[in-house]
């Protein structure tokens, strides 16, 4: 059962609504522990949050939680992800190429699970800024479907985004009459307050053929056992979940999904966790002009990457999960 708590996790004047959970959210499991503590990350004011582990399926879970209709405070304006490749003034182009790259390879993975054309549809769980369905729309000339809980990543972008079906909506909201070929979750699932409910109804959504795929951060990574607190994994309070790939296997047989492979390398470039988490132990003031950031980033990711060349059996920081619906 969730009990609604107030509990004042910013200044003593805006208190924030806090959930709690007594049991496993996954597997119900009433044994669970204090796994640890963290402060709000990407995010001037203070403020610190508990995480928990299921000491039956392993779980880490942010308890409390802010609840949904205080999220905006954590999802503003200032937001990096949101901000894009403009917070990196002048070397904005070169983000965007990494942005893109990153977009084409996504799209050709969805179309290595499953044949796609013109009569498909991908829907995108949580599309942020949907330069991946765009993506997917040029190579593949397909239907297109992203919703997302607010519309800051497609607002204001003129016409790039024509063509694409963009909705500020929940899981919930998807009419019955959607059938998706290929539906994905590029670090949506980590921010699910309802995993369970969500995946259960994109399972009724499913044909027999549609393929699923979910991209989060490997709680079971070098990253996270690096950084500690300040690993960005966690990134607090936003993330609501942490899997590992036994876990996040065993939340999709729950749902009536069957895992086909499980890439613990993952697509977004395990660099990215690092950076932020150095970031983070730094202290930055995450609404600045990143463009003095810029230079920094690339020599540490050309370090990053020699250092790590011959890493391909340990996880860094992110995994790739594919499902189909179980047979």
């Amino acid at each position: 059962m969730v009990a609604i708590t107030t509990t004042p996790v910013s200044p003593p004047d805006t208190p924030v609504s806090m959930l709690s959970f007594d049991k496993c959210p996954v597997c119900a499991s009433k044994h669970k522990s204090r796994c640890i503590e963290t402060h709000a990350h990407m995010h001037p004011e203070p403020g610190i949050f508990y995480f928990d582990q299921c000491q039956q399926c392993k779980l880490v879970f942010l308890n409390p939680r802010v609840a949904p209709d205080c999220l905006h405070k954590y999802y503003n304006k200032y937001y990096l992800p949101y901000r894009g490749a403009s917070a990196w003034g002048k070397y904005a182009r070169f983000v965007t190429y990494s942005q893109e790259k990153l977009d084409k390879t996504r799209a050709r993975l969805a179309g290595k699970y499953k044949k796609l054309n013109k009569a498909s549809l991908i829907l995108d769980i949580g599309c942020g800024q949907p330069t991946f369905l765009k993506a997917c729309n040029t190579l593949y000339n397909c239907h297109t479907m992203g919703i997302d809980f607010s519309d800051h990543g497609w607002q204001d972008t003129g016409h790039k985004f024509d063509g694409l079906n963009l909705q500020i909506a929940q899981v919930k909201d998807l009419n019955a009459a959607t059938r998706p070929d290929v539906i994905t979750m590029w670090h949506y699932l980590e921010h699910d307050y309802d995993p369970i409910l969500n995946l259960s109804i994109l399972r009724k959504l499913a044909q027999p053929d549609t393929i699923l795929l979910i991209e989060v951060p490997n709680y079971d990574s070098e990253s996270r056992r690096k950084y500690g607190r300040y690993w960005a994994g966690y990134h607090t309070p936003r993330h609501t979940f942490l899997f590992s790939p036994h876990n996040i296997k065993l939340l999709l047989q729950k749902t009536g999904w069957q895992a086909l492979h499980i890439n613990t390398r993952g697509t977004l470039d395990p660099y990215n966790l690092y950076w932020m988490s150095e970031m983070e132990q730094k202290g930055i003031d995450w609404q600045k002009d990143m463009t003095s950031e810029f230079w920094p980033y690339v020599y540490g990711m050309i370090g990053f990457r020699v250092k790590n060349l011959f890493t391909r059996n340990r996880s860094l920081g992110v995994m790739t999960v594919a499902a189909r619906i179980s047979r």
